[in-house]
């Protein structure tokens, strides 16, 4: 029998759930209902369009609206608003570009993303003053440096959008200044990464602004202000706020269907809300952690597309659980490499996990080999067992990938003394004869015992 499913959202979570209930049930009908214009875009890309590494704005587009309908036969209606959601009902209420409408649905996928955070601040938005949450802003920021030629701006926050913006800016030749309210960054960041990440900055002229919590922005003429917390007052060309993103499901309010940690959607690991016929995938929507298994808000990009992707597969009928995840990420900060994967220390006490930290420095490839750097490594493990509960990772570019080799170790409950023991691969180009992974294993047990 046919049935019709709706998807409130076009991106990355949406598009992957409407996709497969179309490969999987090309009979059924997939509505997507997308409040903005565009569709299925590479938000993580936004920084380096800013920066000018991507030529091209279209560039950052997967899909566009018209292969999205003739190629995989979705149903896509752009400007389309959902304003309120009706579970018990099926039908969700949506301000269309011709006025008010009633969507019904046999099965709902919410896939709303997330919003910027701008709790605690008192802003004026204005030309000068923006977030990056879309590709408008991304749009519009860029055309702020072409035609208003900025000469200094500053970014509020210490998170990974921050920190990438932080180099487009400066790249582009405008003075640039990170203002913190912490004197560390962003708490998903250990302080050893988080003191190489602001030394890296320093160094290319960056000026911290840190142990400043910023109270307000407003506008006065063609300049931002800043107010601190203590009244001082400071003026850019351009503010940008990155202060985070919190889950966009306001328009679930009093529906009925639960939230969650940081009011994201509640969702069990099948992607199911509390009503069987609702799921909910992407930034909007809980998860677990694959170590704790406790619940955690984590907006990043491949969790996401899964996500989506499950959703999709198992409103038709397949029963495959969305396992949880590590907050894996990775990014660039100039020419240092960053990545990070697991629990931190704070997280690893916080759920009486026992850990202890240890850091460890190592050549990223053979000592005598050109191009050597120093690969440091932080890692996170159980006293008792010895097992690794995260680890993070600063050096160069091509050397902090191997955070995908602590990924794999952790979903596999692996101990130091397993990781010590992997066959991992070596030439000089690549890696010392002890991969810093390894070396880093080998350590690890010695500073347990």
């Amino acid at each position: 029998m046919m049935s019709k499913v709706v998807i409130i959202g076009g991106n990355a979570a949406g598009l992957s759930a409407a996709s497969q209930v179309k490969r999987l049930k090309p009979d059924w009908e997939a509505v997507v209902l997308e409040k903005g214009q565009y569709i299925s875009y590479a938000a993580c890309g936004m920084p380096y369009y800013i920066e000018g590494v991507i030529p091209d704005f279209y560039d950052l587009m997967e899909l566009t609206p018209a292969e999205v309908v003739k190629e995989r036969k979705i149903d896509l209606r752009l400007g389309w608003h959902v304003t309120r959601v009706h579970p018990v009902e099926q039908e969700v209420e949506v301000q269309t570009p011709d006025g008010p409408a009633v969507e019904s649905f046999d099965f709902l996928v919410i896939a709303t993303g997330a919003v910027p955070v701008t709790e605690g601040l008192n802003i004026q938005w204005s030309e000068r003053i923006a977030s990056l949450g879309s590709l408008d802003d991304a749009r519009h920021i860029f055309s702020l440096i072409e035609e208003k030629r900025l000469q200094n701006c500053a970014i509020i926050g210490g998170g990974y959008i921050a920190l990438e913006m932080v180099e487009a800016f400066k790249t582009r030749g405008i003075e640039t200044h990170l203002v913190h309210r912490r004197n560390d960054l962003a708490r998903t960041f250990e302080v050893e990464i988080s003191d190489r990440i602001k030394n890296e900055m320093t160094k290319e002229g960056v000026v911290l602004q840190l142990e400043t919590p910023a109270r307000g922005i407003e506008a006065e003429k063609e300049k931002a202000v800043i107010t601190t917390a203590d009244d001082r007052k400071m003026t850019y060309d351009f503010v940008l706020v990155a202060t985070g993103v919190r889950p966009a499901t306001d328009v679930l309010q009093g529906s009925g269907i639960e939230l969650g940690i940081k009011n994201t959607v509640r969702v069990n690991k099948f992607l199911q809300t509390n009503y069987e016929n609702i799921y909910a995938a992407g930034d909007c929507a809980e998860t677990f952690h694959l170590v704790t298994d406790s619940p955690v808000y984590v907006p990043l990009a491949l969790k996401a597309n899964r996500e989506g992707m499950m959703a999709g597969a198992n409103l038709c009928g397949k029963t495959e659980p969305f396992p949880g995840v590590l907050g894996s990420a990775i990014l660039k900060v100039f020419n240092l490499g960053i990545a990070r994967t697991g629990l931190t220390l704070e997280e690893a006490e916080k759920h009486g996990l026992n850990p202890v930290k240890y850091q460890v420095s190592n050549n990223s490839r053979a000592r005598y080999y050109p191009g050597t750097e120093t690969l440091q490594s932080v890692v996170v493990v159980n006293r008792d067992s010895g097992r690794i509960l995260g680890a993070q990772l600063a050096g160069p570019l091509d050397a902090v990938k191997r955070i995908d080799v602590y990924a794999t170790a952790i979903s596999a409950e692996m101990t130091l003394g397993q990781v010590f023991n992997l066959d991992l691969s070596y030439a000089p180009p690549f890696s010392p004869v002890y991969d810093p992974v390894v070396m880093a294993a080998r350590v690890g047990r010695k500073h347990l015992r």
